[in-house]
């Protein structure tokens, strides 16, 4: 007896079957049970067609095979409960069968079709991050009985693995707006950096200012570019020197070595991630070794002097024990967008995966970056300026501003490391001990001569920081309808700052430092058979200042009193109800945040020409952490066995307290700050919509369009004088189109991304002011095709891939900065 087991089966030749409480088998639209009240008599009605149609499946069934088994643990062999088990045929990528364990791990599959099959188990409600893999052939008639041992992977706080790659919650059943980038997406559009990848992303906002290599910003749901975390793996990457303390440095450098996809929580993220995580949370996530040896060879060359060469391989044990993997790659435009904007950069990656026992498993990664760039002028007004900065100007380039021009001695060079070690330990069936150490080392030197266009000053600025993570964290699944995670972090960050003048007379350096201890819980709840879901957390965070020091001569700060921050404490929730019948997905989710004040908004300077040339103090140590609220809704619903799913999300934010920077400010102590600093202040509000849809027309084809309207204000206006209190670099208005049809081993992807105009400011170096200008939104669409040779019986396969960028080359700005016209590039890659 099937016991009203639910098996799904996806093939052209067969219908959605679902067992009905009688024991009857009927057959249901799509994959929705279609087994209400109101239906039930009509098929008891046609009784005698539905007791024809049982045996007619009994008879079918006679004919093909029966596959069972039970999935267990590794440390007891106790069932896993509530798995999701999965079989998918070799030879034909439409044949699938799914069911779900009962509560003793227990499934079966019947009427399965002879060939061979590679059946995968991993967690129902468990939020341990379990896996098995098992290939295996049937034949007419057979009856196998298998036993799935999990492979433990990982172990995190249940929010977490939403954006995980290694979570097996499907991702429309989680109760939090999440998009995926998988590693065939990324293929398919030939992207070559992070940033490329997330301009689709609905509710974000991406530029890079003067190209590959640049700053560059992602800006979530009309916030900041320091609203945004991101992720390696999971764990924290951020530069503890930079202005905000976020990753922004560093995200231009990050090119997609070996990644094999990108998950993105939209929406409040720091009970899960800590500080930064207000508007978003990027995860790269790096792959692990699988059974054998493999690898991949791929180059590629195009318009602006581009140059890009990557390499990875991997091998690993057939018994899954042990995996190792390393990559690397190299990018570099030696033209870039004006002839003379050269950039390169180099990243390798490593990552060493280890099963001693069957209930430990340890990782090891590494994560490098080196970079360097020439920088330009930022732009500049142009022409006879309004005699106030109370109006709006239509950006004009040439006739009232002019873009990033050369400045052939100012450079930038940058690097980063970050080195993991995860350690996952089980306990038992219901208890898993999991812990992390991460340190992370970034460097970033800025040089700049005489030369250039405008006042140039020479000097040179080197900022340094480093990162020490410790976690551990315990999780609980007492039941099968919930799962409870509460864990331990300390943090310790560094930040220097030295600066150096021709002379040597001005020279300074300064140093500072801060800790961290948090607790953190987190909890998951799952009801009526999974339909409805809720999620709750909380994260205290403890800081401590450490005394900074200066050199002796030049000291911009006076000796400050310190004193410790104010703590952070974050609460977050959310639910989500499915109503099966008819695919519908409600979700909620309602969370505040904070950021942690960076060293350099506490102890940052700058250098100073005016009158006796000197380092000035602008940071202030006594900040305040930034805190946020936010609030998120939407419904999902799907159509056509999901080849269709339209979603619907509304958002709004408070920034309650932030840190802007003053033109007016208070001094520190007996330090004073003659051209202001930054300060706590009131922030803003951003709220908005975002609507997408995911469609499979017909076979091969794959169709996200998404649009995202943003109306995003600040308390008081973000450029003293101006009266704007429209939050900048925004677009009110930005739609998304990412298509792709594939044709046996041919592929063409289109993707657009298509924004409205928005405000953005320009300092003057003739008037030392600023003032805002809006500018006309992107219109940047991307061509991709290429074509698939595969050989040595499919094992070793050569891409043939081209892309012409900015197809319909308009020329637009961002904030000032040019950006490429019409491009093109052309590669190959050999995989094996």
């Amino acid at each position: 007896m099937m016991n009203r087991e639910r098996i799904l089966i996806h093939h052209s030749k067969f219908k959605t079957l679902h067992m009905g409480e009688s024991g009857t088998l009927l057959e249901c639209p799509g994959s929705k049970p279609f087994c209400d009240g109101q239906k039930r008599k009509l098929y008891e009605s046609f009784a005698g067609l539905g007791f024809s149609l049982l045996l007619t499946l009994v008879v079918f069934g006679q004919n093909g095979a029966t596959v069972t088994g039970r999935v267990v643990m590794p440390n007891n062999g106790g069932g896993v409960h509530r798995s999701d088990v999965t079989l998918k045929s070799k030879s034909d990528s439409s044949l699938v069968y799914k069911t779900d364990a009962d509560g003793e791990g227990n499934f079966t599959f019947r009427s399965v079709q002879a060939g061979e099959y590679v059946i995968t188990a991993g967690p129902g409600i468990s939020s341990v991050d379990m896996y098995v893999e098992q290939a295996f052939a049937v034949k007419e008639g057979d009856t196998l009985d298998l036993t799935l041992t999990v492979k433990l992977v990982g172990v995190m706080i249940r929010e977490s693995v939403t954006i995980s790659v290694n979570s097996n919650q499907p991702i429309e059943e989680v109760s939090k707006t999440v998009s995926v980038i998988s590693g065939q997406e990324m293929r398919d559009r030939a992207d070559f950096t992070l940033i490329d990848s997330l301009r689709t992303i609905p509710g974000f906002s991406v530029q890079q200012l003067g190209g590959f290599g640049r700053t560059a910003s992602i800006k979530s749901r009309g916030l900041r570019s320091q609203d945004t975390a991101l992720l390696v793996d999971g764990i924290r990457f951020r530069d503890p020197s930079a202005i905000t303390g976020d990753a922004s440095p560093f995200l231009g450098d990050i090119t997609l070595t070996s990644v094999s996809r990108v998950e993105v929580l939209r929406g409040p993220g720091s009970s899960l991630y800590g500080t930064n995580a207000i508007g978003g949370t990027v995860d790269f996530r790096t792959p692990q070794a699988t059974s054998g040896t493999h690898g991949q060879v791929s180059g590629a060359f195009g318009g602006m002097g581009l140059g890009r060469f990557r390499g990875n391989i991997s091998h690993g044990l057939a018994n899954g024990k042990f995996g190792i993997g390393a990559a690397l790659s190299r990018t570099a435009y030696t033209k870039g967008i004006d002839g003379q904007d050269n950039a390169g950069n180099t990243n390798f990656q490593t990552r060493a995966d280890l099963s001693p026992s069957a209930k430990t498993s340890i990782s090891g990664r590494i994560f490098l970056s080196d970079a360097k760039v020439r920088l330009n002028a930022s732009p500049d007004t142009f022409g006879i300026m309004p005699a106030t900065n109370s109006l709006v100007i239509r950006a004009s380039p040439n006739v009232n501003f002019v873009g990033d021009a050369n400045d052939p001695d100012s450079f930038q060079g940058s690097r980063a490391f970050t080195g993991q070690f995860v350690v996952n330990q089980v306990i038992n069936d219901k208890l898993y001990l999991s812990g992390h150490y991460q340190g992370l080392a970034t460097r970033r030197t800025n040089d700049n001569g005489a030369l250039g266009p405008g006042f140039q000053g020479a000097s040179t600025s080197i900022f340094d920081g480093q990162i020490h993570t410790g976690n551990v964290h315990l999780n609980w699944t007492p039941t099968k309808l919930n799962s409870l995670t509460a864990g331990y972090e300390f943090e310790r960050e560094s930040f220097g700052n030295e600066g150096r003048t021709p002379s040597g007379t001005e020279d300074f350096y300064t140093s500072a430092g801060q800790v961290s201890h948090t607790a953190y819980v987190q909890d998951m709840l799952r009801l009526l058979d999974g339909t409805l879901q809720f999620a709750g957390g909380a994260r205290l965070q403890k800081f401590g200042l450490s005394r900074p020091s200066f050199s002796l001569a030049n000291a911009p700060y006076s000796d400050p009193n310190l004193v410790d921050p104010p703590n952070a404490f974050t609460l977050d929730g959310s639910a989500s109800y499915y109503v099966r019948r008819t695919g519908t997905k409600i979700r909620a989710h309602i969370g505040n945040g904070y950021r942690v004040p960076s060293l350099y908004e506490r102890f940052g300077t700058f250098y100073s020409t005016f009158g006796t040339p000197s380092f000035i103090a602008i940071g202030d140590p006594y900040l305040k952490p930034e805190k946020t609220l936010a609030v998120d809704g939407g419904i999902e619903q799907d159509f056509a066995r999901r080849r269709v799913v339209l979603s619907a999300v509304y958002f709004y934010t408070t920034l309650d307290e932030t840190i802007g920077y003053g033109n007016v400010v208070p001094n520190i102590g007996t330090t004073t700050r003659p051209y202001g600093g930054y300060l706590n202040q009131k922030g803003g509000i951003a709220r908005g919509a975002e609507l997408s849809g995911t469609l499979k027309p017909w076979k091969g084809a794959d169709i996200f369009t998404s649009y995202t309207f943003t109306n995003s204000d600040q308390r008081s206006p973000q450029v003293a004088g101006s009266g704007v209190i429209s939050s900048l670099g925004i677009p009110e208005h930005q739609f998304t189109l990412v298509a792709t049809q594939r044709y046996k081993r041919f592929w063409v992807n289109f993707d657009l991304v298509a924004g409205s105009s928005y405000l953005a400011p320009i300092f003057s170096n003739s008037t030392y002011s600023t003032y805002v200008y809006r500018f006309s939104g992107n219109r940047k669409g991307d061509l991709t095709s290429g074509y698939t040779i595969r050989a040595s019986g499919e094992k070793v396969s050569v891409r043939i891939f081209g892309t012409i960028e900015n197809i319909f080359g308009r020329e637009y700005y961002e904030n000032g900065f040019r950006t490429a016209s019409r491009t093109a590039r052309i590669g190959t890659s050999l995989s094996f």
